[in-house]
């Protein structure tokens, strides 16, 4: 064998120590750091499922936000054309309205700089320009620049004229005679004397004219001399909340024909009432999440607030939120046909006991009016009856503050689930087996409720009229409620074997609610109804008086 010199062994030694090392670092990369001496071996982590990609949108209420835009102007001036611009840019973003009440200001005003006045041209005309409208234009560059020479005014003279050819040919032959006499006296002696001339002209004539034409014109033309530019700027804008794009309602204070009314041993102004069942009803809209319900108890604020954005103490870029209030598109106008819980009394003959005993309820109706147009597009009346109390002469007494909230409550649901029937019913949005899921949640859905579900078929078309009834339905089944969320319930169908496979959204909707046997079982006594008010309140629940009656023997 041949023995390698010194440095080839080198090399080879070299290449070993190498490959060694990498083999070393590629280990401790695949492979957990061993524990230390004495350390015990890590506990084993639990799986945590991991947070979706995107954390919670932050809620949209609207807000002002900036626009890119470029406009052009014109103006005498490089200033005058630049101004024009940045209203022109205004206009386009936020309309005709914002850009009339920012003409009170000037844009390209003197503004000097250490003694100098600024450029519009320049970057520091921009940030002034920002400065000066505290952001409601930002990034203002001009584009292009040019003056420009237009004709302001023009007279202009045309005369055009044409003759042809002509001819003149004639001749003439004619004769005249002329006698003349003349008498004078000298003294005594008269002289006479007669003269005679005759003249003889005869001739032919033959001229011709060739054609002639004229042609005249004259134009003076006066020009002035302006600017035109083209910029481009962010231009702050408002943009509304997605809410607002749906139907806007606005609650009106309930009417009522008294002023006051009687309910247990209180006497209750109208205007509380009505009050209370305006709060109720816009509360209770809110919670559908179908609506955007107006606030015209805020006017007074929402005044304020526009004028302090007026008075410029607001940021500048504030100026995009006026003109954004928004009209109603129905209006529901509620009135107190009935309202009372009354404590009637008779004296007993055989002694000076009194018995007494109350009755009552009440009764609502609402009407829904197009803002616009004036329609009624809904109406309904809805009655709630309170329980009578035995005639007692041991003392009975009513908490009318109480019983006027319990009916206006119910009264209430009923006003809301009349609307939201026949305009945005619970729907059902996805079924898997008998696991279904509903459009709707928050305080206008009960867990443990159960409705009536019905299938819904093709739309039908009265021919007398030509509007559509809707689409048809067929009773189906069951659900009831197990979980509710701001914007949504879960439940299931309380019946088996209904086929639910390739179920598509909408195709079943959620009708009233009913009373199922453990609700019968914890009712209160008296009538128990077969039917539960929207929300899962009986309609007719058995109301105790403070003190219940007991056997009255006097009776």
């Amino acid at each position: 064998m041949n023995r390698l010199d010194t440095p080839t062994r080198n090399v080879i030694r070299l290449s070993v120590l190498a490959t060694a090392v990498a083999l070393a670092v590629a280990c401790h990369r695949d492979e957990p750091p061993a524990p230390a001496a004495g350390a015990s071996a890590p506990a084993a982590t639990a799986t945590v499922a991991a947070a979706p990609s995107v954390a919670r949108p932050k809620p949209d209420f609207g807000g002002v936000s900036s626009e890119h835009v470029e406009a052009t102007g014109a103006g005498p001036t490089l200033d005058a054309a630049v101004d024009h611009a940045i209203r022109i840019a205004i206009e386009q973003v936020n309309g005709k309205t914002l850009a009339a009440g920012s003409a009170a200001m000037n844009y390209t005003a003197q503004v000097d700089a250490n003694g100098a006045r600024l450029d519009v041209t320049s970057s520091q005309y921009a940030d002034w320009l920002a400065s000066h409208t505290q952001g409601a234009v930002t990034h203002f560059r001009i584009l292009s620049q040019q003056q420009v020479n237009q004709p302001t005014s023009s007279d202009e003279e045309h005369l055009a004229a044409s003759k042809d050819a002509s001819w003149s040919k004639g001749s003439v032959d004619a004769s005249a005679e002329r006698n003349a006499e003349a008498h004078a006296a000298a003294g005594d002696a008269e002289v006479s004397a007669a003269a005679s001339e005759k003249a003889r002209v005869s001739g032919d004539w033959d001229n011709q004219e060739g054609a002639s034409k004229v042609d005249y014109n004259k134009k003076h033309t006066e020009f002035g001399t302006h600017w035109e530019v083209k910029i481009a700027a962010d231009v702050a804008t408002y943009h509304e909340a997605a809410s607002a794009k749906l139907t806007r309602v606005v609650v009106a204070l309930p009417r009522s024909d008294q002023a006051t009314y009687r309910v247990g041993d209180s006497n209750i102004p109208a205007d509380a009432i009505g009050g209370q069942i305006r709060t109720s009803l816009s509360n209770a809209l809110v919670q559908t999440h179908r609506f955007t319900v107006l606030d015209r108890d805020a006017t007074a604020e929402i005044s304020q607030e526009i004028e302090l954005i007026n008075s410029g103490n607001a940021k500048r870029e504030d100026t995009a939120r006026l003109g954004q209030q928004l009209a109603t598109d129905l209006i529901v106008i509620p009135s107190i046909d009935r309202f009372e819980y009354l404590r009637h009394e008779r004296q007993l003959r055989l002694s000076d006991r009194t018995l007494a005993s109350y009755t009552g309820g009440g009764a609502l109706s609402f009407r829904v009016v197009n803002a616009v147009t004036g329609q009624m597009v809904l109406a309904q009346s809805f009655k709630y009856t309170l329980p009578d109390t035995a005639p007692t002469t041991l003392g009975a007494s009513a908490d009318g503050a109480r019983l006027a909230a319990m009916m206006m409550d119910t009264l209430d649901a009923q006003i809301v689930h009349a609307i939201m029937q026949n305009t945005y019913p619970l729907t059902v949005l996805q079924a898997n087996g008998n696991k279904v899921v509903i459009n709707q949640g928050g305080d206008n859905v009960i867990a443990g409720t159960t409705y009536e579900a019905v299938t819904m078929g093709d739309e039908v078309t009265d021919p007398q009229s030509g509007l559509s009834l809707g689409r048809a339905e067929t009773p189906c089944c069951t659900v009831v409620i197990d979980r509710v969320t701001p914007n949504m319930s879960y439940g299931h169908i309380s019946e088996d074997g209904i086929d639910t496979s390739g179920f598509k959204p909408g195709a079943m909707e959620l009708r009233d609610a009913v009373v199922t046997a453990t609700a019968k079982a914890k009712s209160d006594g008296g009538v128990t109804p077969t039917r539960a008010a929207p929300g899962g309140k009986p309609k007719n629940a058995k109301i105790a008086a403070e003190k219940p009656a007991a056997e009255d023997k006097n009776w």
